[in-house]
């Protein structure tokens, strides 16, 4: 009995899960854009300032034959997209020469996968996560501490002491990371950190984020706000979706839940009952069965007539 109990429950998580996986990566697909060529790399090849070597470029091909390697299991197919796209985008910003690592592209990085693969079925979205970070020739396991010490350092913090931070940068992760960012003239601004900029200022309280506020970090840091700005609008649309379908899901869950209840107790009640029958049927205490079928009363028999000859 408690077999057939579970199954249905599992069933309904289940199609409810891929419902929802599907729900969300279509709410998340309008985040990814084209990949664009970076602006330093118009060839296959750079030169090595230091040894005036010629070193390749590694291609984005070789890039996702290395997350294949290191995640040989298939995608599911709706999330397939956004997995190649970020990998793709994230690919040319990290073999551009301007690009740079810090603690704030790992807590972007972070944030990607916790909020648009939190359905993801399984337990895979971690390590899909690692494939994708070694891919890009980066430590995964460093970037997965970075990102911790970042969410860490973001809970003691509030929008004064944020702007405090990047106007006098101190020499913790964070500080030494906007240090090295107001120090390098061509600082490469990408949307991975972008996103760990975004998740700092939720963390530090700041409940308006608007094109005024991006602007001013984008100017202490030394970068154009404009695409700052676009990235946010992108990002926060796409979550606007999300939490969206999230109700949606908790809704659906929640009716089919009471719909599952009402058929058991239905279930139960009738199984209650023909135990109870049974028992009164042992102990000799059932009521007697009474036949209420109608029944059709034969005619007598009509004596035949006899034909009187005339």
């Amino acid at each position: 009995a408690s077999t057939s109990h579970k199954r249905p429950s599992r069933t309904v998580t289940m199609l409810a899960k891929i419902t929802f996986s599907f729900a969300l990566v279509g709410a998340a697909t309008g985040f990814v854009r084209p990949p664009v060529t970076p602006k330093p790399l118009r060839i296959h090849t750079q030169r090595n300032a230091a040894s005036m070597e010629i070193k390749e470029i590694k291609t984005v091909a070789q890039t996702m034959a290395d997350f294949t390697n290191n995640y040989n299991t298939p995608i599911v197919p709706a999330y397939r997209s956004i997995v190649m796209d970020l990998l793709t985008t994230t690919h040319l910003a990290r073999v551009d020469q301007r690009f740079a690592y810090d603690p704030i592209f790992a807590l972007g990085m972070d944030q990607i996968f916790a909020e648009f693969f939190k359905a993801y079925p399984g337990e895979d979205a971690a390590k899909i996560q690692t494939a994708l970070v070694q891919a890009l020739d980066l430590d995964a396991t460093q970037a997965k501490a970075d990102a911790t010490t970042v969410l860490e350092w973001a809970k003691g913090t509030d929008a004064a002491g944020l702007e405090a931070l990047f106007d006098t940068p101190d020499a913790g992760a964070v500080g030494s990371a906007v240090t090295a960012i107001k120090a390098k003239k061509d600082f490469l601004y990408n949307r991975v950190f972008g996103i760990g900029m975004f998740k700092l200022f939720n963390d530090a309280g700041i409940e308006t984020i608007d094109n005024d506020l991006l602007t001013k970090y984008a100017d202490k840091m030394g970068f154009s706000g404009t695409k700052f700005q676009q990235d946010y609008d992108l990002y926060s649309e796409s979550l606007s979706k999300l939490r969206a379908v999230e109700q949606l899901f908790k809704e659906i869950e929640i009716r089919e839940k009471k719909k599952l209840a009402a058929r058991l107790e239905e279930k139960a009640a009738k199984a209650a009952e023909a135990a109870a029958a049974a028992k009164a049927k042992a102990d000799g205490t059932a009521p007697e069965e009474v036949d209420d079928t109608p029944r059709v009363e034969e005619a007598a028999p009509v004596a035949e007539q006899q034909s009187a000859e005339v």
